[in-house]
């Protein structure tokens, strides 16, 4: 038996499902799409040289067996059954997954809609693929290959692995350090909740105003809360709005806009949840996959589990380490979703692990999966098993359109949800929404840790996706500290920076937003807020929905939004074409109006000062 020969192809085969994975994301809207070339090279030859050298490692054992038998004369095929046994499991997966790639591209249909006799069908597949993978490697060492074959596949692959150090070299942005500056003098640290609803304006909240009492127990606890008079959004998308919320930057700045977009480079470790994991907080994510969950979105070094998942219990141990190294960051990503994609569809076939599948869940019919009753149970979980300060960042779904399906109907009817955008089915959501913080808020006055407690109540964006919609922000702070009203014109990425205030810490100078606790905070009426809009042309996957062609200059960008005191204007990239509006219930006037040349000029300077270039 050739030892190198054996060791060689493990090599070769850990390269070959690497490459095959990675095609398969660069050929197609992905978190790839935002990468330079030599960054996705960095990423291929990384990827590959950590999958090949572990698969190499977990095949010694395998090899010495395999030697031992080939010295008791065992049988030529039972010997590179055992040598190859690891490189002979990775590829037939690979191919598994290959096959599901092109059935599901073709037929829209594949191994997650199977069940029944299917799997059974699936299974058969898949042995087929082991015993077709078990015959090309035993061919190595039978001879079948010419030497030259195998010599041309060890050579294509040292050139791929060697490339990674340079190419790493080439490409690595650090997560840089953060000096934290307290003025806290040694006080305890309290709680943090933020609550969000999705896609809730003020205008349909009695607490604004609204005529129907959609939040009456919001309005029945008004007095303990700060509110914010004219809050907005920066991005009319729930995953853009969801980072700038956890990291205090823009959208234009991290580039996370809609789906394929991820955190990149010093983005993915700079933010609110990476700076409280450090004073010692436990950190939780309650929200829905793919579209706003932080590890899809690769907020990395943050929470500690999200969405009924702990982060070291995904990807498996070798993910799970190479997550620790900022220089890693793409890398642990793609070897995040190839082996999430290999392990998904095992699961489905051997395991009766049912695969998610997020397309169907948005679609569904029901659509069960925006009850919030299961996210209400989650925090429960957390605020009682947790004995350390914690973060919680809660995002509910009852408010999400186009349809609503509200638990208790007041204003609609089982026929208003046949209607997209009904506003009677959006009142009554509202109305669960303000029963699901009630119930929070119950929740923690009962454990005794309301008044320990920073809550924070907040939307993503607005009805129909608004950006130029006022939305509900308010804060809680313990005992009540600061009540009444915030006058100026807020934005969802001063929740980080008000959050470290009220912990008596600066925040870091690559937050954008301004603590609202500051006194000179209201005293910037016609302070700029800008937000993004993601481009047309969406598609699904057969996993989520992504902007189906992320060209340059502007990636998933499509709308640029701008707004100064009471005036709104959006500019689509696509055409330049600018349009303003008068944003209702604000209750700010700037002396001089912006005209709709100046208000382009101003957004022409902002997108120029992001590095877009067009």
């Amino acid at each position: 038996m050739n030892i190198l020969r054996v060791a060689g192809m493990a090599l070769v085969a850990g390269t070959a499902w690497v490459l095959f994975e990675w095609l398969f994301f660069v050929t197609k809207p992905s978190f790839m799409s935002l990468y330079s070339s030599w960054e996705k090279l960095s990423v291929l030859s990384s990827t590959a040289l950590i999958v090949s050298i572990s698969l190499l490692l977990v095949t010694i054992p395998f090899a010495l067996a395999a030697w031992l038998l080939n010295r008791f004369k065992a049988s030529g095929t039972t010997v590179s059954l055992v040598a190859f046994f690891p490189a002979i499991v990775l590829l037939a997966l690979a191919m598994l997954v290959m096959i599901d790639n092109f059935t599901l591209t073709l037929f829209g249909w594949g191994i997650r809609n199977a069940s029944g006799g299917a799997i059974y069908l699936y299974r058969g597949v898949t042995i087929e693929l082991f015993v077709l993978a078990a015959w090309m490697l035993h061919g190595v060492l039978a001879g079948r290959y010419s030497p030259t074959t195998l010599k041309s596949l060890m050579v294509f692959t040292g050139l791929l692995l060697a490339g990674s150090i340079p190419l790493l070299w080439l490409t690595y942005t650090g997560p840089g350090e953060d000096k934290l500056v307290s003025s806290a003098g040694g006080k305890s640290l309290p709680n943090i909740l933020i609550l969000s609803g999705d896609g809730i304006s003020a205008s349909h909240m009695s607490l604004y105003g609204y005529e129907r009492p959609t939040t009456p127990f919001l309005d029945s606890r008004r007095g303990e809360f700060l509110i914010a008079d004219n809050h907005f959004s920066n991005a009319s998308d729930t995953g853009g709005s969801v980072i700038s919320l956890l990291s205090g930057k823009l959208p234009t700045t991290t580039r996370v806009v809609y789906p394929p977009d991820v955190l990149r480079g010093s983005d993915s470790f700079q933010h609110l949840p990476g700076i409280l994991k450090k004073l010692g907080y436990y950190n939780a994510d309650v929200s829905v996959r793919h579209y706003a969950d932080p590890y899809d979105l690769n907020l990395r070094d943050g929470f500690a589990e999200a969405n009924f998942r702990k982060l070291n219990e995904t990807g498996g141990t070798l993910v799970a380490a190479i997550r620790k190294y900022p220089f890693l960051n793409p890398t642990s990503l793609l070897l995040d979703r190839i082996s999430e994609r290999a392990s998904e569809r095992f699961g489905h076939i051997w395991k009766d692990k049912k695969m998610r599948d997020p397309m169907a869940a948005v679609n569904r019919p029901d659509r069960r999966w925006l009850y919030d009753d299961g996210r209400v149970a989650e925090i429960r979980r957390l605020i009682s098993v947790v004995s350390q300060p914690f973060f919680l960042h809660v995002h509910m779904m009852g408010t999400h359109g186009e349809r609503f399906r509200p638990t208790r109907r007041v204003y609609s009817t089982d026929a208003d949800y046949k209607t997209l955008w009904n506003v009677d089915g959006y009142d009554d959501a509202i109305m669960d929404f303000d029963r699901n913080v009630e119930a929070t808020y119950k929740m923690l006055r009962d454990e005794g840790l309301l008044e320990s407690t920073i809550l924070v109540i907040s939307s993503d964006h607005g009805f129909k996706h608004s950006v130029l919609d006022r939305l509900p922000m308010m804060i809680r702070l313990p005992l009540q500290e600061q009540t009444g009203a915030i006058a100026g014109n807020s934005q969802r990425l001063d929740i980080a920076p008000t959050l470290l205030a009220a912990l008596g810490i600066r925040h870091p100078e690559w937050m954008e937003g301004q603590s609202v606790l500051a006194p000179e905070f209201s005293q910037q009426p016609d302070r700029p807020i800008f937000a993004t809009g993601s481009r047309g042309g969406k598609s699904a996957d057969g996993i989520f929905w992504s902007v189906s062609s992320p060209q340059p200059p502007w990636y998933s960008l499509g709308r640029l939004f701008f707004i100064r005191c009471d005036q709104g204007f959006m500019l689509r990239l696509e055409t330049m074409e600018i349009s303003a509006v008068k944003i209702a219930g604000s209750n700010l006037v700037c002396e001089k109006k912006l005209s709709l040349d100046e208000a382009r000029e101003i957004m022409f300077a902002h997108l120029k000062e992001k590095d877009y270039s067009w």
